[in-house]
């Protein structure tokens, strides 16, 4: 949905061969297979009962979620998670952590924390602590159920007991079909500023 640290030039310097929509066109059968092992944990169909987590992402499981994808209504709004994943390796200040509804991953969340970087604090935003919302993502085949606000919920409850944070921020891109009115029904508000050409909206935890 949307990330800390993009541009308007999202659209070329993101690599969608890394998208999952691409990968199920171009690997059907191992798309297939993949889904279903996963749906071999899974006995129900999953409904607005279905319990949301926050998972680490294992050797095990870094597949399935990178083929995560949010539609192509979204796919230009937000970075393919196996570009976020591999990014979140590189930089010491990603949490990141796969969304399951009951054993199924249906998204992705990645937030900058600051304060895990050794020597440093949380970044204050108007003489606040806070963290970032950088990424975040709800595959198409799983919207409907609730389970992006779960995921936003749980991803809120770690910035403010788990980094001690009293505000969570994020940016978007202001293109169509932008997450904006998903993030206003939860709370955020715009700040006024803008960052690289996105809209920055801010919310009290």
């Amino acid at each position: 949905m949307s990330n800390i640290d993009s541009s308007p030039l999202t659209k070329s310097l993101w690599p969608r061969a890394l998208a999952g929509a691409h990968v199920r066109r171009q690997h059907p059968e191992f798309v297939e297979s993949m889904e279903a092992k996963v749906m071999q944990n899974q006995p129900r169909p999953l409904s607005r009962e279905s319990v949301v987590s926050l998972r680490e992402i294992t050797a095990e499981t870094v597949r399935i979620v990178s083929l995560l994808d949010p539609g192509p209504e979204h796919d230009h709004l937000v970075a393919p998670n196996a570009f976020s994943i591999a990014q979140a390796h590189f930089s010491p200040d990603a949490w990141f952590r796969a969304v399951y509804a009951d054993e199924v991953p249906v998204g992705f969340v990645m937030v900058s924390v600051k304060s895990q970087v050794p020597g440093e604090s949380l970044e204050l935003h108007r003489g606040r602590p806070s963290v970032g919302l950088w990424r975040f993502m709800i595959d198409q085949r799983y919207r409907g159920f609730g389970f992006g606000s779960a995921a936003l919920k749980a991803a809120m409850a770690f910035a403010k007991s788990g980094a001690g944070a009293e505000v969570m921020l994020l940016s978007f891109v202001p293109e169509k079909n932008n997450p904006e009115p998903f993030y206003l029904r939860h709370g955020f508000v715009r700040t006024g500023e803008m960052d690289d050409g996105e809209v920055v909206m801010a919310r009290d935890l």
